[in-house]
């Protein structure tokens, strides 16, 4: 609890990112995300990108970006991105990403860190304008390390 008080019983938290505090994890969660590192669910990645996303006080998808000149592109991309999710779920559409990421736009950018770490190449594929954004945010090319990788 915020107030250092422990809480015991079950619970359905995978992970928790508390402003300006401890990232907590579930250790069943993070050797779940460990094992298989290509299936875009990884607790580390999700909670530390609430971290990121919250390090200015707010935690709404839109973290604090390298340059000022790059909050355009990233609100364009990020918002498209966001809105064609809901609307792929409202129409029973095939999409690429965790419904999860339905759930807000701080979910979102969460979710499409663990996508951007664990599976770069489906989100190449299927957004690529997205993958550029966390490239540049990141200041990394997964995709080109999973080449690297495999030769």
């Amino acid at each position: 609890m915020p107030d250092g008080s422990v809480s015991e019983g079950l619970g359905a938290n995978l992970g928790e990112s508390w402003h300006r505090g401890p990232v907590v994890l579930s250790w069943s969660s993070v050797k779940r995300g460990a094992y298989d590192a290509r299936d875009a669910h990884n607790v580390v990645f999700h909670e530390f990108a609430h971290q990121l996303d919250g390090d200015y006080g707010r935690t709404d998808g839109a973290p604090l970006l390298p340059e000022r000149s790059m909050y355009t592109a990233w609100a364009r991309v990020l918002t498209t991105e966001y809105e064609q999710l809901l609307s792929d779920l409202e129409h029973h559409r095939r999409h690429c990403l965790d419904s999860y990421a339905a759930t807000n736009p701080a979910e979102f950018f969460a979710v499409v860190t663990e996508t951007f770490f664990e599976n770069p190449q489906k989100l190449l594929r299927c957004h690529p304008e997205l993958y550029e954004q966390m490239k540049l945010f990141y200041k990394q090319d997964p995709v080109k390390r999973y080449e690297v990788k495999r030769k």
